[in-house]
């Protein structure tokens, strides 16, 4: 009993100051005027005259910061006494776990890790000064080569673990573990969601009826979730390790001692589901798919791509992916995108031609697109969208995918796989011994993360949204590296007699929507099509 009461002490001193006020944004006043100012491709220095003027709808600027509400402390509280270690001892094992998981890396696929152990290998017998004699091989049967061998495979796997090829899933087997991960990642998991859904600012009338968080761990998506749609109806909770499963079952049940209108039901969440494994039927379906550091927990690229065929075939509107910032997690994401991007425009010839000429409507132009074989499958894809009778759905591999956020097109990534499109947030750690931060002098952490918001349909005219990659900051400028839908990223300077627009882009940070509307009036490109 005297043991709970010192837990429960330090969470309070702790608790009560983890859910400070979130700053409140204002709304700057969008400048009507429009500028020609000259951009400079950050990728080939090709120049381009551009038209800039403020974007009405985007004028409203990201949040800064995201603390867990205090229901949240308090349930993550409630769960973490029950355990039998100290509330100390689990907060040494979170911080551990914390910085092993920072210096994680994503998992490399096995080409590459052959290649690697072939190469630290190779090196290994080069400087290798003596060899095994006929003699030795006869004398000893082979004792004195099998040594030398184990002796090389432990040197090389001694080499790879100090390299981080040493990636394996993480595993969750007890109630304690699960305890130090929440405590580990509740908060930062909570400010990533809840950073990637202030992307649906700008469809204000979007309210989800059902949302899956696929991968769950400690449940900061459905705090997240909760917190952006307080009206949705029904949050499904997966998650293979069954330790945190149960102990995020026990972090999100009702105070029956404070919550006087519960109706008899556990849970904060009138309809909260948790669950093993996904449901087999594909009749179940959901708004939100929500899978939050998932990628980097499947070893197999293949496997990984069944996971998000899976996980879109379920999704009825948005498919969300939120990474680490390596570019290993980064390139995961790609994958993901180019994936479902390229199997929603890949058309099943064999069932449309089937489908058309049993309803007696196959033209002769849908079978010159179908057997023309100079066409790429995307231009195939547009062609018959435009060519099959009114009212028929073109029949593609996957649904069809478009990009909401954060790419403004639908295009190869500019960056290539050699950086990362990373977006940073801001929280309040939480503690269960009483003490404070010190990576940062108010007591936050910043969490760097990537991220991939995937829209079930076509992409619509227009629909653009520029990026912001990088932001300097300069004396009585500020020169932004912007993501663009078709002109790559291009480098925009504008100085402090560009008045309101300046301030507007000064005020954003690095991974915010562009608050200027770019056209492009002339360029000097040689790779410009519009020349």
């Amino acid at each position: 009993m005297l043991q709970n009461r010192l837990i429960l002490r330090h969470f309070v001193a702790n608790f009560a100051t983890s859910s400070a006020a979130e700053p409140r944004e204002h709304e700057e006043p969008p400048k009507t005027t429009k500028v020609a100012i000259t951009a400079v491709n950050a990728l080939t220095n090709a120049r381009s005259l551009v038209q800039i003027e403020p974007k009405k709808s985007l004028a409203k600027r990201f949040r800064r910061e995201f603390n867990l509400p205090q229901n949240a402390i308090d349930g993550l509280r409630n769960a973490i006494v029950t355990c039998d270690r100290p509330a100390k001892q689990i907060q040494n094992e979170a911080d551990q776990l914390a910085q092993k998981l920072e210096q994680r890396r994503f998992p490399e696929s096995p080409e590459k890790l052959k290649k690697v152990r072939d190469e630290v290998k190779r090196k290994l017998k080069s400087g290798k000064r003596d060899e095994i004699s006929e003699f030795d091989k006869e004398a000893f049967g082979g004792k004195v080569q099998e040594a030398q061998q184990y002796e090389l495979r432990n040197e090389v796997d001694r080499i790879m673990k100090k390299a981080n090829f040493n990636w394996k899933p993480l595993e969750i087997t007890s109630k304690e573990a699960a305890a130090a991960y929440s405590l580990a990642r509740m908060a930062p998991n909570y400010a990533e969601i809840s950073r990637v859904l202030e992307e649906f600012n700008r469809i204000s009338d979007f309210q989800p009826k059902s949302v899956l968080d696929y991968g769950s761990g400690s449940g900061a998506g459905f705090w997240a979730v909760n917190s952006r749609w307080p009206d949705v109806k029904e949050i499904t909770m997966v998650d293979l390790s069954d330790a945190i499963m149960k102990f995020s079952m026990d972090s999100l049940r009702r105070n029956q001692t404070l919550d006087v209108t519960d109706n008899g039901r556990p849970f904060v969440h009138d309809n909260i589901n948790f669950r093993r494994h996904l449901l087999p039927s594909l009749n179940t379906t959901y708004d939100v798919v929500i899978a939050h550091r998932l990628l980097c927990e499947i070893g197999s690229s293949e496997t990984r791509l069944q996971t998000i065929e899976s996980l879109w075939k379920r999704a009825d509107r948005y498919l969300i992916l939120i990474e680490s910032a390596q570019s290993g997690a980064f390139g995961g994401i790609l994958e993901a995108r180019d994936f479902l991007l390229t199997q929603g425009t890949l058309v099943d010839y064999r069932k449309l031609l089937k489908t058309l000429e049993e309803k007696v409507m196959l033209s002769p132009k849908v079978v010159r697109i179908v057997e023309d074989y100079n066409l790429s499958d995307y231009e195939k894809f547009v062609l018959l969208k435009e060519a099959i009778p009114p009212g028929e759905t073109l029949p593609t591999m996957l649904p069809t995918a478009t990009v909401m956020a954060p790419c403004p097109h639908d295009l190869g990534c500019p960056l290539g796989v050699h950086s990362a499109c990373t977006f940073t947030t801001r929280y309040q750690p939480i503690r269960a011994d009483g003490r404070r931060s010190e990576k940062e002098t108010d007591g936050t952490e910043v969490s760097k993360f990537t991220f991939m918001i995937l829209e079930k349909g076509t992409r619509k005219i227009n629909e653009h949204t520029e990026r912001i990659m990088k932001n300097r900051k300069l004396g009585g400028h500020v020169t932004c590296d912007v993501c663009t839908a078709f002109r790559g990223i291009q480098r925009v300077t504008l100085s402090k007699r560009h008045d309101e627009m300046y301030t507007a882009v000064r005020a954003r940070r690095d991974g915010d929507v562009f608050p200027i509307k770019l056209r492009t009036m002339s360029s000097s490109g040689i790779f410009d099509v519009d020349n």
